[in-house]
């Protein structure tokens, strides 16, 4: 009985005296680690890049260097990648203060498609970013603190154009007045607002147009759009065989789109195109010789 109850005073002992060391730990640990925000940038149909800010609190009465950090990245429970960085020039963590530092994670599609087969129907992904932060009083290592955060994002797909026949309302010697009928048709499950967009025509394998289209036009999530776009041509400009080619039956008609959007992950890089033979429509033309 006594040698048994040496045993639960021992396991006491040790649970108390190990209570003890982590609070000394804890105490020791003079800097903290807290994620301030996320942000996704550079979004386009090839990936983005998705940029995780962390506040470092310094507490102690020293200042501390970030010298290096390591961390991988994890969608859904398969490793995306892992990277590890030493600080040419680390960074500066002033004593009882406060430092911003930002993790940007690249994920370009293509390599995340082949990382985790089937994502690439997903609308949203999920992810968690895990590693180690070490600082430095400037000559060695002082503390090593560890994270985890998680985060998400969209697999953007773009929109589309698709073109529509060609609006003939008058044909002459000298040019023609036209409409380029086209829609926007929006491949993700969130809404795109349309900013500044510029465009580019051809008409038969010609530039012929270029100029910007109305910025304000929402394309909601799965929606379309249809747009009539009204252009005069000066055949003297463009060339004069415009005329016979506009007097075909159809045309090959080739339209590109650039520009941004916004959306609820923040801005977009929009770059569309379209090129087919589109039928010609007309209305009462007039012909002058």
């Amino acid at each position: 009985m006594k040698s048994k109850t040496l045993r639960v005073g021992a396991l006491i002992s040790l649970a108390f005296f190990s209570l003890i060391s982590f609070e000394l730990a804890a105490v020791k640990k003079k800097i903290a680690i807290s994620l301030s925000r996320k942000e996704i940038r550079d979004m386009t149909t090839q990936g983005l890049n998705l940029v995780f800010y962390i506040q470092i609190a310094n507490s102690s009465s020293s200042p501390l260097y970030l010298d290096h950090y390591d961390y991988r990245v994890v969608i859904q429970e398969r490793d995306y990648f892992s990277l590890r960085t030493t600080l040419e020039e680390p960074i500066f963590v002033p004593a009882g203060s406060n430092t911003l530092i930002s993790l940007p994670v690249k994920v370009t599609y293509s390599l995340l498609f082949e990382a985790v087969p089937g994502i690439e129907n997903e609308a949203r992904v999920g992810c968690y970013i895990t590693g180690l932060i070490m600082f430095s009083d400037g000559k060695k290592i002082k503390e090593k603190v560890p994270f985890a955060f998680a985060g998400e994002f969209p697999v953007f797909r773009g929109l589309e154009v698709e073109l529509h026949p060609l609006e003939i309302n008058d044909l002459s010697l000298g040019g023609a007045e036209f409409g380029l009928i086209f829609s926007w048709k929006n491949l993700n499950s969130f809404d795109l607002a349309l900013g500044r967009m510029t465009y580019h025509l051809k008409l038969g394998g010609r530039a012929v147009a270029e100029g910007q289209l109305r910025s304000g036009d929402t394309i909601e999530g799965k929606g379309e759009k249809k747009v009539s776009l009204p252009l005069v041509l000066d055949f003297f400009e463009v060339g004069r065989d415009l005329q016979s080619i506009l007097q075909q039956p159809s045309v090959e008609c080739e339209f590109s789109v650039e520009g941004e959007a916004e959306s609820a992950w923040g801005k977009v890089r929009i770059v569309a195109s379209r090129k087919e033979t589109v039928a010609i429509e007309t209305k009462e033309i007039r012909t002058s010789n």
